[in-house]
């Protein structure tokens, strides 16, 4: 299921933060060659085979730089070398103030969606039907950035924060009882919130039993070798039919497929928020 664009929305605020970051007190240099006398062309271009991501805000900042923009590729388009997704005239000084603030998102936007398309592809060779999420280890200040890249690459968020999730940790766990209290917690848990998913980590076949039969939802296997998941996955299911099975730790293109193979239901990781940015270019052009 694909994301619309807008799924993840910046603020006015917001966009004018990404500006004022780079111009706190206007262009010095700009200013003093009289550039706002000159009309030119701004251009982002993709220099290598990636997944385009976060032209919408890069429009938003030109715009609000004083340019119009002609031309903007969506987040989420498999662009090749070559291909301009943006493009941008006015004022040659409105062009530089745009210019890094707007190439700068671009390029770390679409590292992690291109990185996360490569997840999505690798998991998908060992089960069309496995869901690539992307866990909450992004870099600090930049979620809204790491979860729109994340959509545009064809996952989601594993949770987006502390509160939109049931997740009982082996730290939970610690201070009411450990897992032997699960079926209680659980019940207890379900009876307060009805309409919400609950998903249990376990570190072993034996905790990971025990989270299946206390009528957990999902059951978060972490750090568990591909031969030992598929065990106990399978030994999960017998005893719990409905429960779904989620893999977490270690989890890259390298092993995506895999883990899929072996029943993943869902793969957990934050591999691609380690994304170098993206091989884009921000050409400028004078024009008459």
């Amino acid at each position: 299921m694909e994301m619309e664009n807008d799924m993840i929305r910046f603020t006015d605020q917001e966009i004018d933060r990404l500006i004022e970051d780079d111009v706190p007190l206007g262009d010095l240099t700009s200013a003093l060659l009289g550039l706002h006398r000159e009309t030119g062309q701004l251009t982002i271009a993709a220099r290598e085979q990636l997944v385009i991501c976060g032209t919408e805000e890069a429009a938003r900042i030109c715009e609000k730089a004083g340019l119009v923009v002609e031309h903007c590729i969506p987040s989420g388009t498999l662009c090749e070398p070559g291909d301009a997704v943006l493009e941008a005239v006015g004022n040659a000084a409105s062009i530089h103030m745009a210019w890094r603030a707007s190439g700068i998102f671009v390029e770390f936007a679409s590292g992690i969606a291109t990185r996360t398309r490569q997840l999505v592809d690798a998991a998908r060779k060992g089960n069309p039907d496995t869901t690539v999420a992307g866990s909450r280890k992004h870099s600090p200040f930049a979620k809204k950035m790491a979860l729109k890249a994340l959509y545009a690459g064809g996952g989601v968020p594993h949770r987006t924060s502390l509160s939109d999730t049931v997740l009982i940790f082996r730290e939970h766990l610690t201070f009411v009882g450990g897992y032997d209290r699960l079926p209680t917690i659980v019940q207890a848990i379900r009876k307060q919130h009805k309409e919400r998913m609950i998903v249990v980590e376990a570190h072993s076949p034996l905790e990971a039993l025990t989270a299946a039969r206390s009528g957990a939802n999902f059951v978060q296997l972490d750090k568990m070798p591909v031969d030992g998941f598929a065990d106990c996955a399978a030994e999960c299911r017998r005893v719990n039919r409905q429960v779904g099975m989620i893999a977490a730790g270690g989890i890259h293109a390298g092993t995506a497929e895999a883990y899929a193979n072996a029943g993943a239901d869902v793969l957990v990781s934050s591999w691609m928020y380690a994304a170098p940015p993206a091989d884009v270019g921000v050409h400028i052009l004078r024009t008459e």
